[in-house]
């Protein structure tokens, strides 16, 4: 079985799958991987050239890995499990990052939307759902 890829962000929701993800991974004996997706954002005053936006992006990077080994003290995992920072649309990059691990299973937490907000804001736990290249847990809130 490939890693057990857990998606975190800085949410409760988040902290429960990350609980989640570690107690599957003790139990399977299996990698833990976490990974960040930060939302592409631009920044007012940073040029749209090339340089400004990789300027941009690896601050984005570089705040995600600090995110990322915080929440791994918070939980208490020992030997470091090894992380993944990215900067794109979740549900896309997290299916890609899925299938450029070869996960055998994706961790991640729901907001809990329903209904009318979930149809508007959409999913990004149903859509890694409905198109991961693994099983996927979604931890409720």
């Amino acid at each position: 079985m490939g890693p057990i890829v857990c998606c975190v962000d800085d949410s409760d929701g988040s902290r429960r799958a990350l609980a989640t993800a570690r107690e599957l991974a003790s139990g399977l004996g299996v990698e833990l991987v976490l990974l960040h997706v930060a939302p592409p954002t631009e920044a007012p005053g940073v040029s749209a050239a090339a340089a400004g936006q990789e300027r941009l992006r690896e601050d984005e990077l570089r705040t995600a890995d600090e995110l990322l080994a915080r929440l791994s003290h918070e939980a208490g995992l020992t030997g470091q499990p090894r992380r993944r920072t990215a900067v794109g649309r979740a549900a896309e990059t997290i299916v890609a990052v899925c299938e450029d691990e070869g996960a055998g299973l994706v961790v991640l937490g729901s907001r809990g939307r329903r209904g009318l907000a979930a149809a508007v804001l959409g999913s990004v736990s149903a859509t890694v759902a409905a198109t991961a290249p693994c099983p996927c847990v979604v931890v409720p809130p």
